[in-house]
């Protein structure tokens, strides 16, 4: 897979540099340019992500309110990642964000008046949590216990008494949570690697039932990825990317309708390493890199293409 990866790497780097960088139909708006490769959290017109500082290896959160200029969030900046943030409400539908910092813990963040809290009762004194995902006031995460992944949920009410199991596999990645259910993704064989495939479930949080929705299997010389999927309230489902990176085919933004199952699609890009849904108005929000990894060396050939940007309006009317 490393080789697979510096091979891919090497061929984007000499036929893309001076390419554009995605867009879905029309032109994409460019809200930043940044300095390495960052991952994106959207909801409802709010926008956030990571900016890296080369001279002090640090990322800071910003945001984007309705398409504006970013402005910088007001906590403390994380080193050595992206921060892992999501985008949801609170029970009293209050925009909120999640993340965690480096010591593996959860916090919780108000946007409108920048207060953040760590949330004690999800997180482990002994254990790491990572990819947290709120919404309604519930947060879900994802936690390594005895040599497999946890996917858990609970919220931070009176009444908590911590988080309750949801699933347990060797990997679990990307989680999202929805008003009623969560997506998530696994891995699995492909043709290349014990990991060569990406497996996009969604489950139901009344019912446990849970369901393989999409999957992107890599092979020969292509690599195929899922972005993390983002909540849409309207029409109620998930937002996400399939990437590419090799022959450049299936590259594609899908939306999964809950009701009656549906997939449906728009152009994407193999440049794409995260994705988000922002509202109706705003469309999808993207961010670029040559390779489709959060890496800060990720824009050295190419800073042009570590670019946030937001579609637009999409139509999903493509096949798959």
């Amino acid at each position: 897979m490393t080789r697979l990866r510096s091979f891919l790497f090497t061929a984007a780097v000499a036929g893309a540099v001076l390419a554009p960088a995605a867009t879905a139909q029309g032109a994409a708006t460019t809200l930043a340019v940044e300095a390495a490769p960052t991952r994106v959290a959207a909801w409802n017109g709010t926008v956030m992500w990571s900016r890296f500082d080369p001279v002090t290896q640090l990322y800071t959160l910003v945001k984007s309110v309705g398409g504006a200029a970013p402005v910088p969030v007001g906590v403390a900046p994380r080193r050595g990642a992206p921060f892992d943030v999501d985008l949801g409400t609170n029970r009293s539908g209050a925009t909120y964000a999640v993340y965690t910092r480096s010591d593996g813990d959860i916090y919780r963040l108000n946007v409108a008046t920048g207060a953040e809290t760590k949330v004690d009762k999800l997180s482990s004194p002994v254990l790491v949590e990572r990819d947290p995902t709120i919404q309604r006031g519930e947060i879900a995460f994802v936690r390594r216990s005895a040599g497999r992944e946890e996917l858990r949920i609970g919220n931070t009410t009176s009444a908590s008494k911590g988080s309750r199991l949801l699933v347990r596999n060797r990997s679990i990645l990307k989680p999202e949570l929805g008003s009623q259910h969560i997506a998530y993704v696994v891995t699995g064989p492909g043709p290349i690697s014990d990991e060569g495939a990406q497996y996009l479930r969604v489950r139901n949080l009344r019912t446990s039932a849970d369901r393989q929705v999409y999957r992107a299997v890599s092979g020969g010389a292509n690599f195929a990825n899922i972005t993390r999927p983002t909540w849409m309230a309207e029409p109620a489902g998930f937002f996400w990317a399939r990437t590419n990176q090799g022959s450049g085919r299936g590259n594609r933004l899908i939306r999964y309708t809950l009701r009656g199952s549906r997939l449906s699609y728009a152009k994407g890009s193999a440049m794409l390493n995260s994705t988000a849904w922002a509202g109706a108005g705003l469309g999808a929000v993207m961010t670029s890199s040559l390779t489709g990894d959060v890496s800060s060396q990720g824009c050295a050939e190419a800073a042009n293409l570590c670019r946030v940007e937001v579609t637009g309006p999409l139509q999903f009317n493509l096949g798959p």
